[in-house]
C-alpha cells in the first residue's frame, strides 16, 4: 500500500528501465480519463433526457425504457469496446461511443420513470392554466423529475469512470494504462491507479448525490423526512465512510497477497535438449507415438502470450503433448513477456514460448549490443540464464522471429522511398510509431530506434499488438512494429524497414518450461517438443500465421491442419 502511494506522489523508472511513470507523469492520463469520461456523459444526457421525457410525458415507450435497463445491465462493457473499436478504429472517438452506449441506460430509464411517475393532478392543473405540452414538460414534469434524473446521471458517471479504464484496449491512454501494463508498471502502479480511479468513482457518487439533493423541491424534501433526519444524516456519513474504508481495506489486502517471489524450486540440471532436434530430426518417421504411461503423470498446463504466432505455437506444443498421452491444458493468451514470466513462475502455467532475444534483454537485463548476434550462441546464453532460476529452455526454433518496422508503400514513398530505419531520420519527427505498450521501455523497440537510430517520432501510439497492421491500412500510425514472420507484410505489399545498424538481437523461439515439471513428465516430454520445434522454419511460420491473420483460420485448427501435413500425427 505504502509503495503504491507513493507511485502516485514521486515518479519513477518503469521496472524495465528507460521510462519515467508515475507522479507528474500520469497527470496526461489523467486529464484524458476525465476528458472522454465527460465527453461520454455530455453526448449520452443529450440524446437521453429529451428522448425520454417526451416519450414519458407522451405516455409512451415504456417498453423502450425497460429494454434500455436491461440492456445497461447485461452488455459488458469490454464486449462494446471491442465491438466498437471494429467499426470506429482506434482513438479516443471509439471509447467516447462506446461509453455513450453504456452510459444512455440509467439516464434513459430514471427519467422515463420520474416523468410518468409525477402527479397526474398536478399535470391537469397546470394544463388547466394554459400551459403548452412542451411547457408542462420543460416548466413543471421536469423539475419534478430532477431528483430521479440526476440519480441516473450519478449511476452513468461512475460506471463510464469504470470503463475508461479500457482505453489503452483502443489506443487512448487513460489510466487504465498502468492498470493493464503491469509489466512496465509494476503491482504499485497497478494497485495505486486502481486506487484513484476507486477514489474518483467515490468522488463523482458524493458530488452528484450532494446535486441530486440540491435539486430535489423542497416540498418533495418535506415530505420524505423521517422523524429522525439528523440521525438519517449521521447513518448516511457513517456509511460513506465505511464503504472508503472497504475500498482502501480491499486494495491492501490485494497489495499484501501479491506475491512475485514464487520460485519453482527446479535445479536448473541440463537436460541435453540442444542436440535433440537434429537426432529426432533424422528419425525414419516423425509420427509422435502414444505413450500411455504418460497419462498417469501430472496434467501439464501450456500458456502463450497474446498474438497471433505465439497462439499456434502454443497449440503446436499442446497438441504435440496431448498425441504423445500426456494430459494438457491450454492457457493461452497470457499477454506481455513479462505477464507470462511471472505465471510461469507462480505455477499457473508450466511451459511457454519464448523468443530468445526478448528473454536476455527483458528478463535478463543483456544489453541490446551485448546480445549474440549467433542464433546459437544468443540460444545457449538464454538456456544458462533460464537453468539459474530452475526453468529449461527447449530447442530453438529454426526461425527467427525479430521485431521489425514496417510501413504502406505510400507511406515509405512520401517519407522520401525510405527501405531503411536510417532513411526515416529526417522524417521521423512528423511521423506517428504505433507499438505496444512495453515497446516504449524496449531497447529493441522505441528505445532502441532513439538511442541507436537517433529517432525522435511525433508521437507513439500504444496499441494491442493485433491490432499492429490494422493501424497501418488504417492511416492511424505511419510506422508499426511487426514481426519478421507476419503474413500480411507480403499479402499488404508492406515495405519493412531494414535493420541497416544491427538494432535487433536474434529472437528464435524456444519453449520454456519448468525444470521439475519436464523431469516429472520423463523422456516423452523433450522428445515430443524437439521433434516439433525442428520443422518450424521462417516459411512455415510466415504459412501459419497468414492461415489464421489471413484466412481468419483458429490457431487450434491451424496448429492441428499442419502437424497432420508435417506428418507429426497420424
Amino acid at each position: 500500500m505504502k509503495d503504491a502511494i507513493n507511485y502516485l506522489l514521486h515518479s519513477r523508472e518503469s521496472v524495465g528501465g528507460g521510462v519515467e511513470i508515475g507522479g507528474s507523469h500520469l497527470w496526461p492520463l489523467l486529464w484524458t480519463h476525465l476528458r472522454v469520461t465527460f465527453e461520454a456523459m455530455v453526448v449520452a444526457i443529450a440524446l437521453a433526457l429529451p428522448l425520454a421525457l417526451w416519450l414519458g410525458h407522451k405516455g409512451k415507450g415504456q417498453l423502450a425504457a425497460s429494454t434500455a435497463a436491461n440492456v445497461g445491465r447485461a452488455v459488458p462493457s469490454f464486449a462494446v469496446l471491442v465491438f466498437a473499436s471494429t467499426y470506429l478504429g482506434l482513438n479516443a472517438g471509439n471509447l467516447v461511443f462506446a461509453m455513450v452506449l453504456l452510459a444512455v441506460p440509467p439516464i434513459f430509464t430514471n427519467t422515463y420513470v420520474g416523468v410518468r411517475q409525477v402527479d397526474r393532478d398536478v399535470v391537469d392543473a397546470a394544463r388547466g392554466m394554459g400551459l403548452s405540452e412542451r411547457q408542462l414538460a420543460v416548466r413543471v414534469e421536469l423539475p419534478l423529475t430532477l431528483p430521479l434524473v440526476f440519480g441516473g446521471i450519478r449511476t452513468s458517471v461512475v460506471n463510464v469512470l469504470a470503463t475508461a479504464t479500457l482505453g489503452p484496449y483502443v489506443g487512448v491512454d487513460t489510466l487504465g494504462v498502468p492498470i493493464i501494463n503491469a509489466n512496465v508498471h509494476g503491482d504499485a502502479g497497478r494497485l495505486g491507479t486502481a486506487m484513484l480511479v476507486a477514489l474518483l468513482a467515490i468522488g463523482a457518487e458524493l458530488l452528484f448525490a450532494a446535486l441530486q439533493r440540491a435539486v430535489t423541491p423542497r416540498g418533495l424534501k418535506l415530505s420524505q423526512q423521517t422523524p429522525t433526519p439528523r440521525r438519517n444524516r449521521r447513518m448516511r456519513s457513517r456509511s460513506v465512510l465505511a464503504l472508503l474504508v472497504l475500498v482502501l481495506a480491499t486494495f491492501g489486502l490485494a497489495a499484501c497477497g501479491s506475491d512475485d517471489d514464487n520460485n519453482s524450486g527446479g535445479t536448473g540440471a541440463d537436460t541435453g535438449q540442444s542436440t535433440a532436434a537434429s537426432t529426432t530430426a533424422a528419425t525414419d518417421s516423425k509420427a509422435i507415438q502414444s505413450n500411455p504411461e504418460n497419462g498417469s503423470k501430472p496434467q501439464v498446463t501450456i500458456g502463450s502470450k497474446n498474438f497471433t504466432e505465439e497462439f499456434i505455437l502454443g497449440e503446436i506444443y499442446a497438441q504435440s503433448l496431448q498425441a504423445a498421452g500426456y494430459k494438457v491444458k491450454k492457457q493461452l493468451n497470457l499477454g506481455s513477456e513479462q505477464i507470462a514470466l511471472k505465471a510461469l513462475k507462480a505455477g499457473t502455467i508450466d511451459a511457454y514460448p519464448e523468443y530468445t532475444g526478448t528473454a536476455l534483454t527483458s528478463f535478463f537485463k543483456v544489453k541490446n549490443e551485448d546480445v549474440p548476434k549467433d542464433p546459437q550462441e544468443a540460444y545457449a546464453m538464454t538456456k544458462d540464464e533460464f537453468a539459474k532460476i530452475g526453468f529449461t529452455a527447449f530447442a530453438p526454433t529454426p526461425f527467427t522471429d525479430s521485431n521489425g518496422f514496417a510501413m504502406t508503400q505510400e507511406g515509405a514513398q512520401k517519407a522520401g522511398n525510405v527501405t531503411t530505419l536510417s532513411g526515416l531520420k529526417p522524417k521521423a519527427s512528423s511521423l506517428v510509431l504505433a507499438g505496444p505498450p512495453e515497446c516504449a521501455q524496449r531497447l529493441d523497440c522505441k528505445l532502441g530506434l532513439e538511442k541507436v537510430y537517433g529517432l525522435k517520432f511525433k508521437q507513439f501510439k500504444s496499441i494491442d499488438l493485433a491490432k499492429r497492421h490494422e493501424v497501418l491500412k488504417s492511416g492511424q500510425a505511419d510506422v508499426s512494429l511487426v514481426f519478421t514472420t507476419d503474413g500480411q507484410i507480403k499479402a499488404d505489399n508492406l515495405v519493412l524497414l531494414k535493420d541497416d545498424k544491427s538494432l535487433f538481437p536474434p529472437y528464435n523461439a524456444s519453449l520454456i518450461a519448468n525444470t521439475s515439471v519436464v523431469k516429472g513428465a520423463g523422456p516423452d516430454f523433450q522428445k515430443t517438443i524437439d521433434t516439433v520445434t525442428s520443422g518450424l522454419t521462417t516459411e512455415v511460420m510466415q504459412e501459419l500465421n497468414s492461415r489464421v491473420d489471413l484466412d481468419k483460420e483458429k490457431p487450434a485448427a491451424v496448429a492441428k491442419e499442419y502437424l497432420k501435413e508435417a506428418g507429426y500425427l497420424q
